[in-house]
Order: C-alpha cells, then sequence, then structure tokens
C-alpha cells in the first residue's frame, strides 16, 4: 500500500503542475495588485485601466515562442480598426517575477514597427518581482510551469477583453483573430461606449463561436439552420410522393 501511495503521488504531481487555461467569463481581477510599467512607474491594475475597456496578454517578455507573434499580431490588427487608440488599452502582463522594466522595454520596442507611434500609445508592458503578474494570470484562470532547465516558462495565451472595472467580457484563442473580432471584443467590453452603429447592431444580432473563437452573427447561423430544415423537408416531400406512386 505505501509503495503504491508513492507512485500516486509520484504520477500526481506533474500531473498538477501542468499549465491549465480556464479563463471565466465575468471573473473578476484585482485592481490594486500593483505592477511597474517599462518607465518604471508603480501603477496598479485600476490605474492603468483608467476607466478603459482593454485587451490582455498575459506571458513573459522574454519568451522565445508565441508571446511576441501575439504581441505583433495585436499591434498590427488594432491599426486596422476603427477605434481611437486613446479609448482603450493593450496590456501586456508578465508572469516572470524576474523580469524588469528593461525587459519590458525591449519587448515595447519589438512592437513599435508593428503598433505605429499612434498605436504603442495604448500599450503597457508590466511586470512585477513581488509576482502581481502571475497571481493576475491566476484571476483569469490561467496556470503556468517554470522549466528551470531551459529557463522557460509552459504556458497558455490568448486575447482576454476586460471591462473598465476589471471584468473578463470575452476571451479569444492566440492568432486566430481578426482585427473584427478585437474591435468587437472591445466594444463589448465597452459596455458599447466605443464603437460606431455598425458595430453595435452587428452586436446584437451577432454570437461568439467559441469552436472558432470567432464573433459570428447569429442571424447567419440561424438562416443556414433554416435552409437546411428546408432542403430536408423537400428531400422528405419527394420521398414520400415516390414511394406514394410507388405503391
Amino acid at each position: 500500500m505505501f509503495a503504491a501511495l508513492c507512485l500516486f503521488i509520484a504520477g500526481a504531481a506533474p500531473a498538477a503542475e501542468r499549465p491549465t487555461f480556464d479563463p471565466r467569463l465575468g471573473a473578476q481581477l484585482t485592481l490594486d495588485r500593483e505592477m511597474t510599467d517599462a518607465s518604471g512607474a508603480r501603477l496598479t491594475l485600476g490605474k492603468t485601466l483608467n476607466g478603459r475597456p482593454a485587451l490582455v496578454i498575459f506571458g513573459y517578455d522574454k519568451c522565445p515562442n508565441l508571446c511576441g507573434v501575439t504581441q505583433q499580431a495585436v499591434a498590427s490588427d488594432l491599426k486596422k480598426t476603427s477605434l481611437l487608440p486613446t479609448d482603450y488599452r493593450a496590456l501586456f502582463i508578465s508572469i516572470d517575477a524576474d523580469e524588469t522594466p528593461a525587459d519590458a522595454t525591449a519587448a515595447r520596442d519589438e512592437i513599435a514597427s508593428a503598433a505605429g507611434p499612434v498605436g504603442l500609445s495604448t500599450w503597457r508592458f508590466l511586470t512585477s518581482s513581488e509576482g502581481a503578474g502571475a497571481a493576475l494570470a491566476n484571476e483569469a484562470g490561467i496556470t503556468f510551469d517554470r522549466r528551470k532547465g531551459i529557463d522557460q516558462f509552459v504556458h497558455p495565451i490568448a486575447i482576454i477583453a476586460l471591462t473598465p472595472s476589471g471584468r473578463i467580457s470575452q476571451v479569444l484563442p492566440a492568432l486566430t483573430f481578426t482585427p473584427r473580432d478585437l474591435e468587437l471584443a472591445l466594444v463589448e467590453a465597452s459596455a458599447n461606449k466605443l464603437g460606431s452603429i455598425a458595430d453595435h447592431a452587428f452586436l446584437l444580432c451577432a454570437g461568439f463561436d467559441r469552436s472558432k473563437g470567432q464573433y459570428t452573427p447569429a442571424i447567419w447561423a440561424a438562416l443556414k439552420v433554416a435552409g437546411l430544415a428546408t432542403l430536408l423537408g423537400l428531400g422528405a416531400t419527394v420521398l414520400w410522393q415516390t414511394w406514394g406512386r410507388a405503391r
């Protein structure tokens, strides 16, 4: 029994350390967690949002994998929306307590070309030696695993839309979004304070397809279902008439 218990513990430990991704819509992130931006200024999450909706990416500045690619894609696509950069925030929050404002500055410089001067003004790269970034990631339903042997983190990555009060309003999978998805996520997070009349009208008849990670007009889906039902009905009618004649 003792040997079996040891084997169970040994097998369970790695599973417990596996990164997880379980964001809950409506979950509240702690607004008074303090972090440091690329300039070295100390800011809480609430102060950083400053009454604006935001797109948030959790990762780390020295990531050699998807973090930088996702930042570049978001920065580039935000330029293609109709929203003003002054009306929202784009946040990259480091989960690595060892990273510094210098690392944040280097990461910020990497997206400068993709974002453009105006777009870059909306970005905030935040670090925390006290682990505030990691704590916020956990509140958002993200856990991660630090592989010290290769000095890297294994972690999920996505774009999380936050309301001005710090609640999760939508989650977009990394690298499958479109500029339209980013715009609608921010409009939705702002409680329709941002966006055009067309955006608001679209959201009224749109749903979010989690299988694709995109906004899809619900009316289009309804029309497809109605069309399929019509075809099935016609097919059944033809079969019934054919069968009746055969008799």
